[in-house]
C-alpha cells in the first residue's frame, strides 16, 4: 500500500509517539474475538508484548477503540497503546514513556475517523 508511511509519520510527528502502524485486516483471517471477558483479567499480547487492557470499546459502534498499557518486564518502562478500528484497517499507536494515554487515544481515534471518512 503505497503512501501509508506518510500517515504513520504524521502520527509520530509531534514526538509523543514512538511507534505507529496502520494495517489492513480484511481477508487476513484475523479473528476479532467476540468473547472479550478475559481481556481485563488476563490482558493480551500485541506484537509479542504483554499488555493490560485499560478500556475496550473496539467493537462498540461510534467508539472502535481499545486502550492498553504494556506490562513491565524487569523494571522496564511501560507505554500506553491505543488501537482503533475502521471498516478495513486497524490503527495502532504507542506513546513514548510518560505520555498520557488520553493523548495517544485522541490522536489514534482522529486518524481512524479520517480513514473512515475516506472509506477505509
Amino acid at each position: 500500500m503505497a503512501g501509508w508511511n506518510a500517515y504513520s509519520d504524521n502520527l509520530k510527528a509531534n514526538g509523543n509517539c514512538q511507534d505507529a502502524a496502520i494495517v489492513g485486516y480484511k481477508g487476513l483471517g484475523l479473528a476479532l474475538c467476540l468473547d472479550r471477558s478475559s481481556f481485563f483479567a488476563n490482558g493480551l499480547t500485541l506484537g509479542g508484548q504483554k499488555c493490560s487492557v485499560i478500556q475496550d470499546f473496539l467493537l462498540q459502534d461510534g467508539e472502535f477503540t481499545m486502550d492498553l498499557r504494556t506490562k513491565s518486564t524487569g523494571g522496564a518502562p511501560t507505554f500506553n497503546i491505543s488501537v482503533t478500528m475502521t471498516a478495513k484497517m486497524l490503527v495502532r499507536l504507542m506513546g513514548n514513556e510518560g505520555v498520557h494515554g488520553g493523548l495517544i487515544n485522541k490522536k489514534c481515534y482522529e486518524m481512524a475517523s479520517h480513514l473512515r471518512r475516506s472509506q477505509y
